[in-house]
């Protein structure tokens, strides 16, 4: 997001009239130094107008990005070429310096378990591709934003550091008794905002006494969350359990999308550029802690400590904090102190598609229509203006969590250390890095939260309860569930067995077993399964790019064009699965048709690619990994095992219990896995960004157009 820059270097590109499935032949291999850049042979690709280029026209010392609407030039200060642009298209020029010396290296990225985090999962690393990632995650303009994602989806698909399976379609069963379900593309539904028929039958689930009757919903479903932790957790069913458990500053209500409701935070406003934001605490909120019986009051020193946990852990998902917020200079505040900055400092609120200038605490309550108890103010700073800040408040793993619950006889200390919050960095030294840290080992086992749930009783590998919190700040004398079942069970037929028999309500089933619960009947009630919504999720296998070969992007390229996609949609995935070739699903601002290599099952130009990358594949011994339980990755990978046999690879299949494979992955401790990847937020950078992102540091990235 910003510009600069004197055209030195001489580059004439002769665009030529090459067809999209003849080109993308990329070589060279990508080096792991934190300052040096991937090599790759000239790719000149256009779309199928004769009038219109549009792919990666060169690939040296810059990157030069033709999209349907501009040529997009990347490269650092010093190596701006000169370029022939077609008419009509704007120019887009992203410069940067790197900042080598705090920029991480890969292997120590690997070694602290960043995979999917700090950098993707693939551990690849492009310094021209992490510039326009950084440059995006800047840029205000939304028609510059939409061109620099386009040329990342665009190098995305030539460099395939990741393999598209393709976007999926849901697929959702369940009795109909069950009633008001609703969709969101990144939250889970709440389950007491889901209600049943009474007369849905009452079944004994065969744990302990629990019996599925309509005041209970009962999920048959395999895995286990990663943690019960929320800085923990990194992946759908952690989330899930915290969005039931827990509370975020803002929220998303059902099927909203376009703007956050209130949750924790009845009021919030911003100072102009973006970069300070004030979160207005509701009062009278308290957290549950079922395992002692107690509760904890929450306040804005909550929120704050809640915040800079989750940067201090390290865990994966600290990146969208450690990315975009400064947790070490947000702080806590009274509302009288924020009353009186008003006065000097006027902010901006923005609620339900109205704007308006703030000078007093009253006049911001008022714009947001609130009048009840508040619990002090969050002052949340940001390093860089970052238009989606407020989808990532929303995000389950920033569930506010009592920091007197976590450090216990500690609380009284630490709180005075930060002066009430305002020094939230006085915190480290209550908190370490990694898992051993002793707040982590606390929350892991006996989670505490604020949330409409707890966590009552569970299993691991078996149950999960959570019972309605009777504490819950917004309860009801009449919500839709008191008591929410995980029933879990790696055998898809067993699972589809307990639904039958009413034992479950909704059921997590194989695609290629769909039609094993159409038409059912029980007691009067039909099952229901709906596949209409192409989701913004996307399936995928992940290269190891630090071992070879898939170092090299010629054989990542051919190994995507040994991925058999029709046989993996048809007969895996129910044909509910949809062609994408790159890191932005349809329709988000970015997603493009031009300019791509379309893979497809191709032997042939698979073994051609590994001729050209001079790679013997007999040499190479890879293991395919997959989540057990999950048969729909063991069958993509044993039909990926089959092809790649083909082509001279000695390979085998494993499964992982699913904390092992998400430990493995973001470690770096495979050489190719399949995994899916549903939105944190709702913005093209969070596919492009946690797809292609290499974690480099720069000096600086500056955009200008012309």
């Amino acid at each position: 997001m910003k510009s600069g820059g004197k055209l030195v270097a001489l580059l004439i590109l002769f665009l030529m009239a090459f067809s999209v499935a003849a080109s993308g032949c990329i070589g060279g291999g990508e080096k792991s130094t934190t300052t040096s850049t991937s090599s790759a042979t000239p790719t000149q690709t256009t779309s199928t107008s004769a009038t219109s280029q549009v792919g990666i026209l060169e690939m040296d010392k810059v990157y030069v990005i033709a999209t349907d609407k501009s040529v997009v030039i990347v490269g650092p200060k010093g190596e701006s070429p000169t370029v022939n642009i077609p008419s009509g298209k704007k120019v887009i020029k992203v410069q940067y310096e790197v900042d080598a010396e705090n920029t991480p290296s890969v292997k120590d990225l690997m070694d602290q378990g960043q995979g999917f985090g700090a950098i993707n999962p693939a551990f690849f690393r492009d310094e021209h591709v992490d510039a326009l990632v950084v440059a995006a995650r800047r840029e205000t303009d939304p028609t510059i934003r939409t061109e620099l994602f386009k040329a990342l989806y665009i190098l995305g698909n030539h460099l395939v550091p990741e393999a598209i399976l393709g976007q999926n379609k849901q697929l959702r069963v369940y009795w109909s008794w069950v009633k008001g379900r609703y969709y969101h593309p990144t939250l889970a539904e709440r389950y007491d905002l889901l209600s049943e028929d009474s007369n849905a039958p009452a079944v004994d689930i065969g744990i302990k006494d629990y019996k599925n009757d309509p005041e209970t919903y009962v999920i048959g479903t395999f895995g286990w969350p990663e943690s019960f932790d929320p800085a923990w957790t990194y992946e759908t069913f952690g989330w899930e359990i915290w969005h039931e458990i827990g509370d975020t500053l803002v929220t998303y209500w059902k099927e909203e999308t376009e703007q956050v409701s209130p949750d924790l935070a009845v009021a919030w406003a911003h100072n102009k550029d973006g970069t300070e934001w004030y979160f207005l605490i509701r009062g009278g909120v308290k957290a549950y802690d079922p395992w002692n019986d107690k509760t904890y009051p929450i306040d804005a020193t909550d929120v704050a400590f809640t915040f800079l946990r989750v940067e201090r852990l390290g865990h994966s998902v600290s990146w969208m904090v450690d990315s975009f917020m400064d947790v070490n200079h947000s702080a806590a505040l009274t509302e009288d102190e924020f009353d009186q900055y008003l006065k000097e400092h006027p902010l901006v609120a923005e609620y339900k598609g109205k704007s308006t200038t703030v000078k007093s605490l009253d006049e911001l309550k008022k714009f947001f229509g609130y009048n009840g108890e508040t619990a002090g103010v969050f002052k949340l700073v940001l390093p860089q203006p970052y238009a989606p800040v407020l989808g990532i408040l929303a995000d389950p793993f920033l569930s506010v969590v009592p920091m007197e619950y976590l450090l216990g006889d500690k609380y009284e200390e630490a709180l005075k250390a930060s002066n009430n919050g305002h020094d939230p960095s006085a915190w480290w030294n209550y908190l370490q890095e990694g898992q051993d840290d002793p707040t982590h080992q606390l929350m892991h086992k006996k989670p505490v939260g604020t949330g409409p749930f707890y966590v009552k009783d569970y299993q691991e590998n078996s149950y999960i309860v959570l019972e309605y919190n009777p504490y819950y700040w917004n309860a009801t004398n009449n919500p839709g569930h008191t008591r929410v079942i995980y029933v879990l069970n790696k055998d898809p037929m067993a699972r589809i067995q307990l639904f039958k028999t009413g034992t479950v309500d909704a059921v997590a089933i194989p695609p290629d077993k769909m039609d094993t619960v159409k038409g059912l009947e029980l007691n009067g009630f039909k099952s229901v399964v709906k596949t209409d919504i192409l989701e913004p999720i996307l399936t995928f296998i992940v290269f190891n790019t630090q071992k070879e070969p898939f170092n090299n992007p010629k054989v990542r390229q051919a190994i995507a064009y040994a991925i058999p996609y029709d046989q993996i949609a048809k007969l895996v995935y129910n044909n509910l699965l949809e062609r994408n070739y790159g890191p932005i699903p349809k329709p988000w601002p970015g997603y493009i048709e031009e300019g791509i290599i379309k893979y497809n099952y191709n032997l042939a130009k698979a073994q051609q690619l590994l001729k050209e990358a001079g790679v013997d594949p007999s040499k190479y011994s890879i293991e395919l990994i997959y989540n057990s339980g999950n048969s729909a990755r063991e069958k993509i990978m044993t039909y990926l095992q089959n092809t790649l046999t083909q082509l001279g690879f000695q390979v085998t299949v494993n499964s992982y219990e699913w904390p092992t494979y998400l430990s493995k992955t973001e470690h770096g401790q495979y050489d190719i896995y399949v995994v899916g990847w549903v939105p944190d937020y709702l913005d093209s950078d969070n596919w492009v960004g946690p797809f292609l992102y290499g974690a480099t540091e720069f000096k600086s990235v500056e955009v200008t157009t012309s």
